[in-house]
């Protein structure tokens, strides 16, 4: 490895004393003194004793409030950040647009516009955006480092109003528009907001709905469309007609160039030389020098280390171990092979009458499998589905029986489902599993219209356990179709109960679980009055048991806090009776979390654990984000695959690097190079991992650690999951469930109280 990370050290030249202004807190007053100052001052609020500080950062400014105090700034560091971030925007002002300053975001410049074609007019743009994060950081010494996080991607733009578009014979029906907030700084760019969706047309106006408060009718001339990807090509094409699909294909290219790991890491050096050369200071006569990228051999980088495949368990005794799963399960078979029970399963296959024979060659395919169908490069090529769904999960000759929608509704899919579960009443008999066709285009239908969720939420409440499969899918060559059997039968044998293997964890304490928390946001509006929250907890042992399923209500995010501890309750309390634990065990909580934990959060689940009368516990609340500021770059990583003419990934990382940036904070690569699908996925992503500050169990590294085990641990795919199984369950169950909502046979109780919710019966 020869990793740089996209953070660059800065350091202060100069006098460090100053004056500053200091004045009693209020929103009020801070908002009114940055619009009023901003040229002139940065302002901070100073939580320790609620006051505002004023610092004069231009020559001739002074201090605004009457009390006057000195500061060191060379040991105060909490004000480097804002001084950064104000000398940045003083450096691009009147050199290039900024969108944000809060974070520093950058358009640059007019004339390198990423789409371009001579029949577009100027004001359809795709333009770099730059952003800036000034950040602290910890070496591998544990000294902090401040520096300067830049990263670039690429931003739509649509700037004409709907009134030119008009006039250009485009169809806005139906297209949301947005308007423009002016900023409080006068060199930010106003900032566009959505006001609702265009239904009508009258004169120079424009009749919407979905709109915000204030906004049911806007003047043509005052709003213009967002720029989304959506709208931005549906734009393109309305413009160019048949010329637009290659100029977009030209576009992507380029789009592409800068988002892949060699583009991204030459933009990001040539912004950080146009910062040298602009003599930025924090205040006068304190100078601010931007170093280069932090390299791995730089002392300064902060600890690294590659984080091993945990070895995955294929028996009770624990003497049936391997690192890859599918290799794993194929030479053992499934942890849990000698009690699964039924062997001799019952199952029922719903497809449409059109594509009935497509669906029965299907299944005898996924039963049986396709020993003669190798995939791999030449000389390495191996049977990936020779054995079939029974064989591989040993199981017996199963008893299938088909049932047959007559269309692709929702009536005609449910009509077969009732006809099976007649069936099986009238013989005496349960299915066990159901394999149902579907297409891509259910997607698309609301809950109560889809067969996807009328389908499943009338044999779940029957205790059958799903697995829909869409005919496109089905239609695959066999060389693909393979991987697609692996995964498929990887999901089946879990959402029938199995336990296809476990984690090979170490118990370091008497019990441990790991709680994910995650939520899913069902709306019918982009303005945002119909959002609302999910909130779902996933509970595991630390050798990735899967304990159980609970849900919180369908609350508003203000409750979200009070369902949790409730539902956190009720779930600590069966996991307890059924491990059988005592009062005087020690126990450690570890909460995956998809947003930061609040204090009052972190507060009431503790309370609520300590009144189950637990005497030794520890918490540990994580926030794992896929969205942050920080990039990887491996300038060993020639891309992949080896013999490609074009590789995937240049530049990028490999799974399983860990970079602890402090005590609180790890960046984790859970998907690396090998993991990205195609050349244009650019490069891999770390995950930012924030221990919150009342957590009590604090091993940084052990958590990382134990993050990524779980990204290994999926029973839905064989590959690796991007992201910790303990959320992505958690996020699957929030959006299964406000589909089967909608649908009009579902039933809470169906994975509330009943057995198949105690399967991963989401997946």
């Amino acid at each position: 490895m020869n990793l740089n990370l996209n953070f660059s050290p800065v350091t202060f030249k100069g006098k460090t004393v100053i004056n500053a202004g200091c004045r009693p807190f209020n929103p009020e007053l801070l908002r009114r003194l940055r619009k009023e100052n901003a040229l002139t001052h940065v302002f901070k609020r100073e939580f320790r004793d609620n006051t505002i500080i004023d610092i004069p950062v231009v020559p001739g400014a002074n201090p605004l409030a009457e009390d006057v105090i000195q500061l060191d700034l060379a040991q105060e560091h909490r004000f480097w950040g804002p001084l950064v971030n104000a000398a940045l925007v003083r450096a691009f002002h009147g050199k290039r647009d900024i969108t944000s300053d809060r974070p520093l975001q950058v358009l640059g410049t007019t004339s390198r516009n990423f789409i371009e074609s001579g029949s577009l007019p100027e004001w359809v743009q795709k333009r770099t955006l730059l952003e800036f994060v000034p950040r602290t950081l910890f070496d591998a010494n544990d000294e902090p480092l401040f520096g300067l996080l830049c990263d670039v991607r690429l931003r739509n733009l649509l700037l004409a109003s709907c009134a030119e578009l008009l006039k250009l014979g485009m169809p806005l029906i139906g297209k949301y528009v947005v308007t423009e907030d002016r900023s409080e700084d006068s060199r930010i760019l106003p900032r566009s907001k959505l006001v609702g969706r265009v239904i009508e047309i009258d004169g120079d106006s424009l009749i919407l709905d979905d709109y915000r408060e204030g906004y049911e009718t806007v003047r043509a001339t005052d709003v213009r469309l967002s720029g989304n990807l959506v709208d931005f090509d549906w734009c393109v094409r309305n413009l160019l007609g048949n010329k637009a699909e290659q100029v977009l294909q030209n576009s992507r290219i380029k789009e592409n160039e800068i988002h892949a790991g060699p583009g991204r890491l030459e933009m990001i050096k040539n912004t950080l030389d146009f910062l040298r050369k602009e003599s930025l200071e924090a205040i006068p006569g304190l100078s601010i020098e931007i170093a280069s990228m932090l390299e791995q051999k730089n002392k300064h980088f902060p600890v690294i280390e590659a984080i091993k495949k945990p070895p995955l368990v294929f028996d009770p005794s624990g003497m049936k171990t391997d690192i890859w799963n599918e290799r794993g399960i194929k030479k053992y078979g499934p942890y849990d092979q000698r009690t699964f029970t039924p062997k001799k399963l019952n199952i029922l296959v719903i497809s449409q009458a059109r594509h009935e024979g497509q669906v029965d060659a299907f299944v005898a395919k996924f039963l049986e499998g396709m020993p003669e169908v190798l995939t791999g490069a030449k000389g390495r090529q191996k049977a990936r589905y020779s054995d079939g769904f029974l064989r591989r999960y040993s199981l017996e000759k199963a008893n299938v029986q088909s049932f047959i929608s007559k269309g692709p509704t929702i009536e005609a899919y449910e009509a077969a489902c009732k006809s099976a579960l007649e069936m099986a009443a009238d013989q005496g008999i349960s299915w066990d599993l159901a394999l149902v066709q579907i297409e891509e285009g259910f997607k698309s239908l609301p809950g109560n219209l889809n067969p996807y969720f009328g389908t499943k939420a009338l044999l779940l409440k029957n205790h059958v356990a799903v697995q829909n499969i869409r005919l496109e899918t089905m239609r695959q060559p066999d060389t693909s179709l393979v991987f697609t059997m692996n995964q498929m039968g990887l999901a089946c044998y879990a959402k029938l109960g199995g336990r296809p293997w476990l984690l090979g964890a170490e118990q370091t304490v008497g019990h441990e679980l790991v709680i994910g928390i995650g939520s899913h946001t069902a709306t019918d509006s982009r303005i945002g009055s119909g959002k609302r929250y999910v909130g779902i907890t996933t509970v595991f042992s630390s050798d990735g048991s899967y304990h159980l399923s609970e849900r919180t209500n369908v609350v508003s995010f203000d409750s979200y806090a009070s369902a949790l501890t409730e539902t956190l309750r009720k779930t600590i309390v069966r996991v307890r009776d059924e491990d059988n634990w005592k009062n005087t065990d020690r126990v450690r909580l570890i909460f995956h979390m998809f947003k930061p934990a609040k204090d009052i959060e972190a507060e009431a689940i503790k309370d609520a654990v300590q009144a189950l009368d637990i005497e030794n516990v520890t918490y540990a609340f994580l926030h794992i984000a896929p969205h942050h500021p920080f990039l990887i770059f491996d300038l060993d990583q020639e891309g992949e695959p080896p013999w490609a003419n074009e590789k995937k990934g240049k530049l990028g990382p490999s799974r399983g690097l860990h970079i602890k940036l402090g005590d609180s904070q790890s960046l984790v690569v859970f998907s690396g190079v090998s993991e990205l699908k195609q050349v244009s996925d650019g490069i891999p992503r770390p995950c930012l991992l924030t221990l919150h500050r009342n957590s009590t169990f604090r091993d940084m590294t052990y958590l990382a650690r134990q993050a990524f085990d779980f990204t290994a641990h999926s029973w839905r795919i064989m590959s690796p999951e991007p992201f910790p199984i303990t959320i992505k369950y958690s996020d699957l169950i929030a959006e299964r469930l406000t589909g089967l909502k909608q649908a009009q046979n579902w039933d809470d109780d169906a994975v509330k109280f009943r057995d198949i919710g105690r399967t991963p019966w989401f997946l």
